[in-house]
C-alpha cells in the first residue's frame, strides 16, 4: 500500500511538472509576438512615465494595507513563502473617516484585469484613490495568473477572497452587508464566472434539500454538488458591475488569437487540464477527450459567463419543475424568480474597445433580458478597453469612477432620491434597452 501511494505521488508530481512545462512552452512558442507587444507596451509606459510616477506615489503613500486572505496552512505545503504568495489583498480607506463619520462603510471589491497573465492588485489604485475620500472601503484582491494556474485556480482565488471579505471586512470598518463586486476585463470575466457558479451552487443546494425532503434523507452529499468551496450566497453581494468583460469565450476565441493568445495558449488557460488542486469537478472524460481532439467548444463554455448564465436557467427550470411536481402544484415557483437569486447587475463597456468588442456587452445584455434578469448598462462612446481605469482617469476624466460611486450608493442604500435612469444608466428590461442598443449599434457600425 505504501509503495502504491509513493508511486502515485511520483506520478502526480511528474504530471504537474509536465503540465507546467507545457504551459511555459506554449508561451515561449509565441515569444516573438509577446516581445513585440511588450516593447510596444514599454513605449506606452515611457510616454506616460510622469503620470505613472504620480500613480506609484499614491499607491505607496495612500491609506492602504496589505492583508493575507489565503489559507494559513497552504503556504507551508508547497514551500512558498508568505511574502511570495498571490493570496494578498490591498485594502484602501480603513483608516480614513470622512467628516469624522465612523459608521461602517460600503465596500467595493475590485477585480483587476491583465489578460489572465499579468493581473496585479496595484492596477486598481486609481479607482481606490477616487472612491476612498467619499467614504467607500475599496478592496483589491490579488489572484494567481497563468501559467502558474489555469482559470480554475484564478476563480478559486477570487472566490476565496470574496469569502474572506464577507467574513472579516467589519474588522476593518466595512459593512459586510453592503458589498459590491466590480471587475474590469479579465477580472470582470472571473467575477462573472464566480457569480454564475455561486448561483448554480445555490440552485444545486435547493435541489439537494428537495432530494433530502422527498427521499427521506437519501441523496448526494451537498458538498459534492458545489462548484466552489465558499459558503456565501450570491444574494450577499449587493451588486456586480462588469466592465469591458469578455462574456462569451466561444465568440472571443478569434479575437484573442488576433491579440496574441494562440489556440494552444487559450486551451491551456481555459481548458481546465492542469496539475494537482486545479482539476475542475465539471470536467469529465468527454470534455477531456474534446480538448485532445481540438473540438473543445464545451471547455470554453464551461468558463464563459454567457453560457453559465444559460446553464443557471436550465438548472433552475429543472429545480422548479421537480419542486412543483412534488408539491402537487402548491406554492409553485416561477422561472421569473431566477432574477432574485442573482445580485443586481450592471454592464459597462466602451464603444471603441478593440480588445473586447462592445458586441460582447450587447449580446450579454440581450441574454439577460431574454431570461428576465434585470441589468443596468452604460456604454461610453469612443472609449477604449483601458480608458475607464487608466487613460481617462490620468487625464482627469473620472466619469467611470463617478458611475461606480453612484451605483454603490444606489445599491447599498446611500441614495434614496436618484434612480438608475437619473444616473444615465439604461435598464435592460425596459424600452430604453432597445433604443440604447440601436444607438450603440449605429456607433460601432452594425447597422
Amino acid at each position: 500500500m505504501t509503495s502504491q501511494r509513493h508511486h502515485h505521488t511520483l506520478l502526480t508530481e511528474q504530471t504537474n511538472n509536465n503540465t507546467r512545462q507545457k504551459r511555459i512552452c506554449d508561451l515561449l512558442r509565441h515569444l516573438p509576438t509577446f516581445m513585440f507587444r511588450f516593447l510596444r507596451l514599454l513605449s506606452f509606459v515611457f510616454f506616460l512615465l510622469p503620470a505613472f510616477v504620480v500613480f506609484l506615489y499614491h499607491y505607496f503613500a495612500c491609506d492602504r494595507i496589505a492583508v493575507y486572505y489565503g489559507l494559513k496552512g497552504a503556504i507551508g505545503e508547497n514551500g512558498e513563502r508568505m511574502w511570495l504568495s498571490r493570496h494578498y489583498l490591498d485594502m484602501y480607506g480603513s483608516r480614513t473617516h470622512v467628516n469624522g463619520n465612523k459608521n461602517k462603510k460600503p465596500v467595493v471589491i475590485f477585480l483587476t484585469g491583465g489578460a489572465w497573465i499579468i493581473g496585479y492588485r496595484m492596477w486598481g489604485c486609481l479607482l481606490a484613490r477616487a472612491l476612498v475620500p467619499f467614504g467607500i472601503l475599496v478592496i483589491i484582491p490579488d489572484y494567481r495568473n497563468f501559467p502558474k494556474v489555469n482559470i480554475k485556480g484564478m476563480v478559486d482565488d477570487v472566490d476565496m477572497s470574496i469569502q474572506w471579505v464577507l467574513d472579516h471586512v467589519e474588522e476593518y470598518g466595512g459593512d459586510g452587508k453592503r458589498v459590491v463586486l466590480v471587475g474590469q476585463s479579465a477580472g470582470a470575466h472571473i467575477g462573472g464566472v464566480v457569480v454564475a457558479k455561486k448561483v448554480l451552487d445555490w440552485i444545486r443546494q435547493q435541489q439537494h434539500q428537495q432530494q433530502q425532503s422527498y427521499q427521506r434523507g437519501q441523496g448526494d452529499n451537498e458538498e459534492d454538488c458545489r462548484h466552489l468551496k465558499s459558503t456565501y450566497s450570491p444574494q450577499q453581494l449587493c451588486g456586480f458591475i462588469t466592465t469591458s468583460s469578455p462574456h462569451n469565450l466561444v465568440t472571443m476565441r478569434s479575437v484573442f488569437h488576433r491579440h496574441g493568445l494562440s489556440a494552444s495558449v487559450q486551451r491551456s488557460i481555459f481548458g481546465g487540464i492542469s496539475g494537482s488542486n486545479d482539476y475542475d469537478d465539471d470536467l469529465n472524460d468527454d470534455t477531456i477527450k474534446s480538448v485532445a481532439t481540438g473540438d473543445d467548444m464545451d471547455v470554453f463554455e464551461a468558463w464563459s459567463p454567457y453560457h453559465l448564465v444559460k446553464k443557471c436557467q436550465s438548472e433552475y427550470i429543472t429545480l422548479i419543475s421537480e419542486g412543483n411536481t412534488n408539491r402537487n402544484n402548491n406554492d409553485n415557483k416561477s422561472i421569473d424568480q431566477l432574477k432574485e437569486i442573482f445580485p443586481k447587475l450592471c454592464v459597462i463597456h466602451g464603444t471603441a474597445d478593440k480588445t473586447v468588442p462592445v458586441e460582447e456587452a450587447i449580446e450579454f445584455l440581450s441574454l439577460l433580458s431574454n431570461l428576465q434578469i434585470p441589468a443596468l448598462s452604460k456604454m461610453y462612446p469612443g472609449w477604449s478597453h483601458t480608458d475607464p481605469i487608466l487613460e481617462k482617469p490620468m487625464l482627469g476624466n473620472h466619469l467611470y469612477h463617478r458611475d461606480i460611486y453612484e451605483m454603490v450608493r444606489l445599491w447599498t442604500g446611500g441614495s434614496d432620491t436618484v434612480s438608475d435612469e437619473g444616473l444615465g444608466f439604461c435598464n435592460g428590461n425596459i424600452e430604453c434597452n432597445s433604443e440604447h442598443k440601436s444607438e450603440i449599434a449605429e456607433i460601432i457600425g452594425i447597422v
